[in-house]
């Protein structure tokens, strides 16, 4: 992603500040707050370097639909080299689940690498992964992680 990029949110992205609908959270949900089409990316990096992976998280807010650059700003301007390489859904569950878990994600990120990379077949590794997640982290991650894997295997995110 290009440090000099300014991104904007989408119509989606001002809805999920206002009605939280994703569950995003606390670092992707203060990040998708600063995003504001005024600050570039490195603007966001430097404010944001000591507590998550910036462009990580963008990545994902992207993938989301909830973050935009200008009209004219292709995607691959846009997206981290290793974004422009995973464009695949289970590629972006992997990264979600890494965004939203930190380092509670092996496991999961794990039944993900493992599983098919068709948004059919992938549809029971994620229910595997709520159950996991319910388990070992808590019942509020493994709703974000579903409402969020939903909105990836619906085709409704913009993946490559």
């Amino acid at each position: 992603m290009q440090p000099e990029l300014i991104l904007r949110k989408t119509t989606a992205g001002v809805a999920e500040l206002e009605k939280r609908a994703l569950g995003l959270g606390m670092a992707m949900r203060r990040l998708l707050i600063m995003v504001d089409g005024h600050r570039s990316v490195a603007d966001l990096m430097h404010a944001n370097a000591a507590s998550m992976d910036v462009v990580a998280t963008l990545d994902q807010l992207l993938a989301m639909d909830l973050i935009a650059a200008p009209a004219g700003t292709s995607a691959a301007s846009m997206q981290s080299g290793d974004a422009q390489n995973a464009g695949s859904p289970r590629q972006a569950l992997m990264h979600m689940a890494e965004t939203l878990l930190g380092a509670g994600a092996g496991a999961v990120v794990n039944k993900l690498r493992n599983a098919a990379d068709e948004r059919a077949e992938l549809q029971p590794a994620v229910d595997a992964c709520v159950r996991l997640i319910r388990l070992t982290i808590d019942e509020n991650k493994a709703a974000d992680f579903r409402r969020q894997a939903e909105v990836i295997l619906s085709g409704n995110a913009t993946l490559n």
